[in-house]
C-alpha cells in the first residue's frame, strides 16, 4: 500500500490504527478503512475509538493472551471494551467491542466493534512503540498549543508584534515553532500517564 500519514499505521487488510486529538480528546482507533472510486480511503463505522490508557491496556492483555488456548473466551477491558475470542483450531478471529456501565453497574453493548484476525493482532502487536509515540506527540502538542495559546492571548496588541488578538496576525510562525521545538524536546523523555509496556 503506499505511504500514509505519520499517524496511521497498517496492520493488514485495509484496517488501520490511527490517532487523533477531537474536542480535547485524544483517542487511538482501530478501524476498518474503505476505498473509493478513486483509491482514495475513507474510515468506515466498522471500528473502535479507545482512551489511551485503554489502548495501553488492551495492548498489554493481548500480548499474553493465547487465542487458540482459550476458545470462546471473553474479557472485559477497564470497563471500556470487551474482547471476543472467535477463533477455532485453524483460525485466529477476535473482536473488540465497546461498552458502556449503567447506574446499576450493569454493561451494554455500544455499535462500536471491529474483527481482528491473527494477523491482525500480531501487527497490532508489532506497531505499538509506533503508535505510543504517536500518542505522546498527539498530547503534547495539544497541551503545548493551549498553553502557547493562552500566553499569546495575554500580550498587548503591540503594532511593532503586527500582533491583533483576535487573528494572531504575526504569531502563527513563532507559535508553530515553539511548539514543534517543545514537543520534539520533551517528546523523547516525558512518560504518557499510562504505563507504557516495551515490546
Amino acid at each position: 500500500m503506499a505511504n500514509f500519514p505519520d499517524h496511521m499505521f497498517h496492520i493488514g487488510e485495509i484496517i488501520f490504527i490511527s490517532v487523533n486529538t477531537f474536542q480535547k480528546h485524544t483517542r487511538v482507533h482501530i478501524r476498518v478503512y474503505a476505498a473509493d472510486d478513486r483509491g482514495i480511503l475513507h474510515p468506515t463505522k466498522s471500528g473502535v475509538s479507545l482512551k489511551p490508557e485503554v489502548w495501553s491496556a488492551l495492548h498489554s492483555k493481548l500480548s499474553c493472551f493465547r487465542p487458540r488456548e482459550d476458545f470462546e473466551s471473553a474479557f472485559i477491558i477497564k470497563k471500556d471494551v470487551c474482547v471476543f475470542n472467535h477463533s477455532d483450531k485453524d483460525n485466529v478471529s477476535v473482536s473488540i467491542q465497546r461498552i458502556f456501565q449503567r447506574k446499576d453497574s450493569s454493561f451494554q453493548f455500544v455499535p462500536e466493534r471491529v474483527l481482528l484476525n491473527g494477523d491482525n493482532l500480531d501487527q497490532l502487536h508489532d506497531s505499538y512503540e509506533l503508535v505510543l509515540k504517536c500518542v505522546k506527540n498527539k498530547l503534547l502538542t495539544y497541551t503545548l498549543s493551549e498553553y502557547v495559546m493562552a500566553e499569546v492571548d495575554r500580550l498587548p496588541e503591540i503594532d511593532s508584534f503586527y500582533y491583533v488578538v483576535d487573528s494572531l496576525h504575526g504569531l502563527h510562525e513563532l507559535f508553530e515553532s515553539l511548539c514543534k521545538c517543545l514537543t520534539k524536546y520533551v517528546s523523547n523523555t516525558i512518560s504518557l500517564f499510562v504505563n507504557p509496556l516495551s515490546g
